[in-house]
């Protein structure tokens, strides 16, 4: 795939529902695997959040824009892994985040707290996973899908609890 392009993505940290921002959290973003690939890819930055909860924006490799308008081109977009960790909280991976040519995406993370984990729906081994795929059922066979958690506009940020070390 041509990556002539540069995207930017910038991550949003929360709690509440969206409503308090998480200052100090560790953001990942690596390279999603390519096809036939289980291991997440390398390591492209490592970023803490600010008092408003957000990362610094990163530069990232995209097609670029006019491809998109070329039939039969391949996806418009480059797809990155988010991995958010902060101590007393949950951590959440975003698998498949898209970042677009010349476009600041801001993904947003809400982080739960351990003290919510029979409310939770949506630790997978301790963790919890966010799709980013709209055409995306499941990561694996059998796996979680969007119609298990009631959310089918792309972005699962549910699942169902199997326990796990936290």
């Amino acid at each position: 795939m041509n990556q002539n392009g540069s995207g930017f993505l910038r991550v949003r940290v929360t709690e509440a529902s969206g409503t308090l921002p998480i200052e100090g959290a560790v953001v990942r973003i690596t390279d999603y695997p390519a096809e036939g690939e289980s291991d997440s890819g390398r390591l492209l930055y490592s970023l803490r959040s600010n008092a408003d909860g957000l990362t610094p924006v990163v530069s990232l490799p995209a097609p670029p824009a006019g491809d998109s308008r070329v039939p039969g081109a391949a996806q418009p977009y480059a797809v990155y892994n988010i991995s958010v960790t902060y101590d007393g909280y949950y951590p959440v991976e975003g698998v498949g985040v898209p970042v677009f040519d010349r476009v600041t995406a801001v993904q947003p993370v809400n982080l739960l707290p351990y003290s919510e984990e029979d409310r939770i729906a949506g630790a997978d081994n301790g963790r919890v996973m966010i799709y980013e795929f709209p055409d995306t059922e499941s990561l694996q066979p059998g796996g979680v899908t969007r119609g298990d958690i009631g959310n089918s506009n792309g972005t699962v940020t549910g699942g169902v609890r199997n326990g796990g070390d936290r």
